[in-house]
This record gives structure tokens, sequence and C-alpha cells, in this order.
């Protein structure tokens, strides 16, 4: 079936995930959708831009357990820019010398409009969903894309303000 509750088998359950805790994949996958289709622009000051490249955050949303990123990635060169991959990491502010770097890598739990490549021209959003996570103080939660065969990486740094700051999603609005 196409997923949609009116072409469901009559004997269908939802199945809950263990990455998601008490979370039903359908109400993430409903709550990425809807912070989306949405596009509302909440977040002004994350983000990076190089030359003819910005990826920045237009948003950080909470529900439950479950942290949500809405990034976006604009191409203004003509040549298309082909996703690698994305890493998050929790890493330490400051490294003092010859002192261990402790990095603590996140995890997308689940990522909508996951795109492979950003054409020229043009910009594509993607909605992350990470386990709803603190930072001390001392620590900040770094976002890197990666290009294949290039070298036109980008990179930010999210607080932990930014991230007690985030928007409270209602049910009641999902869309």
């Amino acid at each position: 079936h196409d997923g949609v509750a009116t072409n469901r088998p009559n004997n269908s359950l939802d199945i809950y995930l263990k990455e998601l805790g008490s979370e039903s994949p359908r109400i993430v996958y409903l709550i990425n959708r809807t912070i989306y289709n949405t596009h509302k622009w909440i977040v002004k000051h994350i983000g990076t831009k190089r030359v003819e490249e910005q990826y920045l955050v237009e948003g950080v949303y909470s529900h439950n357990n479950l942290l949500y990123l809405h990034t976006s990635i604009k191409n203004s060169y003509n040549v298309p820019f082909d996703v690698d991959f994305v890493r998050m990491k929790i890493i330490d502010k400051k490294v003092a010398k010859q002192t261990a770097i402790q990095e603590t890598v996140i995890f997308p739990l689940r990522a909508y409009n996951f795109i492979s490549t950003v054409g020229g021209n043009q910009t594509e959003r993607t909605v992350f969903a990470i386990d709803k996570i603190t930072i001390p103080n001392d620590k900040k939660l770094v976002i890197e894309l990666f290009e294949k065969n290039g070298g036109r990486s980008q990179s930010f740094v999210i607080e932990n303000e930014d991230l007690l700051r985030a928007e409270q999603i209602n049910e009641l609005k999902i869309k």
C-alpha cells in the first residue's frame, strides 16, 4: 500500500522501532513532511556560506524525545553539487595543544528529502530527525556536508542555546 491511512490493510499495525523510542515511525514521517512543506524560516543565524554555496539551518524543532533539524543547501554554481554524506558530531569548543580530541558522532534517525545531488543554481532542503540532545557548555554540535570527489565541503556549529530554544511541535498541527 502507499502509506495513506485509507489504503491500509484491515489487519495492519503500527510498527515501533527501537531507535525511535516510544515514537511511531508514522508520526516521525508526518512531522518531517509537515516541517518540510511548511517551510518556516525560524532560525536565521546558523549556517555557512562559501563563495557561491550556502548550507543553513532553517529551523530546530522538538517533539517528545526527538529533535528535528530543517536544513537547506543552496548551490549558485552551474556545476551540480553531489552530496557524499552529512556528519553530525559533538566536539570540544577549545582544544589545548597535545590534548586528545573527544568526538561523539550523532546519527540521524530519519531524513526527509535527503538528496544526493543539488543541481546548478538550485536549492534543496532536508529535515533530519535525531535523538534529543543537550550539549555541555564546553562542547558544540558540528554539522558537516561533504561533496563526492570534490572540495566544496561545508560545516557549521549549533550551540546548546539553539537546541534549548527548539520550537515545540503540537501534534494537532501535523498535516
